[in-house]
């Protein structure tokens, strides 16, 4: 006979870990399905990054001490880590020019070690009693009844767990919205790959800032663009890290040699002249539309699983809390599921008309020569402009930034004038993230 839970939980990530705990502190009997046997290693290219602009996907989030509070949300978690404070937000030419956002009197973003996270989230999750199966791969969620049924596979067995009510929450590429058949509702935009190396030994020009590297210059010729930030270490005596990540389709040239040339031989290969490589990760992700309802049944999909690309650190952690707060109050007989597919509807900012297109304009300036490139950023070089480390506000800031500039660049550049039109005004998806 099947194991019987108040609640299932698929994934054991940030969302899931939150999820789990919320509902079990309310009283749930409740089961985590994890594939991974080390829930708290890092293998997954990440940023990292606190989003400190207010009001992100309508939640406010902040550190005091050692909590990450949640203002809107009403709720903290602890955090026992490092913080690094990001001052500002860089978009780099082939030629060193910069377009820069920044904010004078606080950071733009927080970076911080999604390791111990982690492991923050996970010793209160075990806390509160959450039987937690390792090594264990759920294949599907099939509503039978008022329950449902999840098959998972360890390394000894097929077998099925039965809960009142499950959330999914295992990721970008989720087995479970597959065996849902919710892709199918869904747009698919293509894969992008991410691969990126954790470093020693950096020396550059902007110790605090989060640099996006633009141009075919820098990739050899290929789409793409190299981000670089610095992360902290796990104690305040260890040598200080950074992360430089390569991201672009997949299929259109090798990750791995991409990114050892520009360390090596790039324009700025001088920052990582006594480099040391202290870890690689790497991520696969497949670009949908996201999902309009989440709900199949007594079924909740969360988080990423859920999402248009990912919904930030903090986002997973907001979406996992209510959740299971949405279960239990289904377990009270009150319309807590609908309720959250409400919440995540008036919350989710790539839910809103045009959020996508507007947010993947300002990744498709890479779609510029470098010429062009290095022409707008040398007239924004000098300059500093109000923003935030947030993928749906700073493309606003660049468009901005530019077309301040559009009287100087119609009398010295008219030809461009075009160009920028159709990035700003018309192109898809498909031309600004894949083509």
């Amino acid at each position: 006979m099947a194991e019987m839970y108040g609640l299932i939980v698929i994934g054991a990530g940030p969302a899931g870990l939150m999820a789990a705990q919320t509902a079990a502190k309310g009283g749930l009997n409740v089961l985590l399905i994890e594939q991974k046997t080390s829930i708290a290693s890092v293998g997954r290219t990440c940023v990292a990054g606190l989003i400190t602009e207010p009001d992100c996907d309508g939640e406010t989030v902040t550190v005091e001490g050692d909590q990450i509070v949640f203002h809107k949300n009403d709720f903290s978690i602890r955090y026992s880590g490092l913080w690094k404070a990001i001052k500002g937000y860089y978009f780099v030419s082939p030629g060193g020019y910069r377009i820069r956002l920044e904010r004078e009197a606080t950071c733009v973003a927080r970076t911080f070690n999604k390791e111990v996270l982690l492991e923050d989230l996970l010793l209160e999750t075990e806390k509160s009693g959450v039987r937690i199966d390792r090594g264990t791969q759920a294949l599907k969620a099939q509503n039978v009844g008022d329950e449902v049924v999840v098959t998972i596979r360890t390394w000894e067995e097929d077998k099925e767990v039965k809960g009142r009510f499950v959330i999914a929450a295992d990721g970008v590429n989720s087995r479970i919205v597959e065996s849902l058949g919710l892709n199918k509702e869904r747009k698919f935009f293509g894969t992008m790959m991410a691969y990126s190396y954790v470093l020693e030994g950096v020396e550059t020009p902007y110790p605090d800032a989060i640099i996006a590297f633009l141009g075919r210059g820098q990739t050899e010729g290929c789409r793409g663009q190299f981000y670089f930030w610095p992360r902290p270490s796990r104690k305040p005596q260890d040598p200080p890290l950074w992360e430089i990540m390569y991201a672009q389709p997949m299929g259109l040239g090798d990750h791995k040699e991409i990114l050892n040339r520009f360390i090596k031989k790039g324009n700025f290969s001088s920052w990582f002249k006594h480099a040391q490589v202290v870890k690689k990760t790497s991520v696969v992700l497949n670009f949908r539309t996201p999902i309009q309802k989440p709900k199949v049944g007594n079924i909740l999909v969360i988080g990423d699983a859920a999402s248009f690309i990912e919904v930030y650190v903090q986002g997973a952690i907001m979406y996992g809390y209510r959740s299971a707060k949405a279960v239990l109050d289904e377990m009270e007989g009150k319309p807590g599921l609908d309720e959250y597919v409400d919440y995540w509807k008036g919350s989710y900012e790539y839910l809103k008309p045009g959020m996508i297109e507007q947010a993947l304009r300002g990744y498709g300036i890479q779609m510029l020569e470098d010429d062009d490139l290095n022409y707008l950023f040398g007239l924004t070089d000098s300059k500093s402009y109000k923003g935030y480390y947030n993928e749906f506000s700073f493309p606003g800031v660049i468009q901005q930034a530019i077309t301040a500039e559009i009287p100087r660049i119609a009398n010295e550049r008219p030809e461009l004038i075009q160009k920028l039109q159709n990035l700003f005004e018309k192109a898809t998806v498909e031309e600004t993230l894949l083509m």
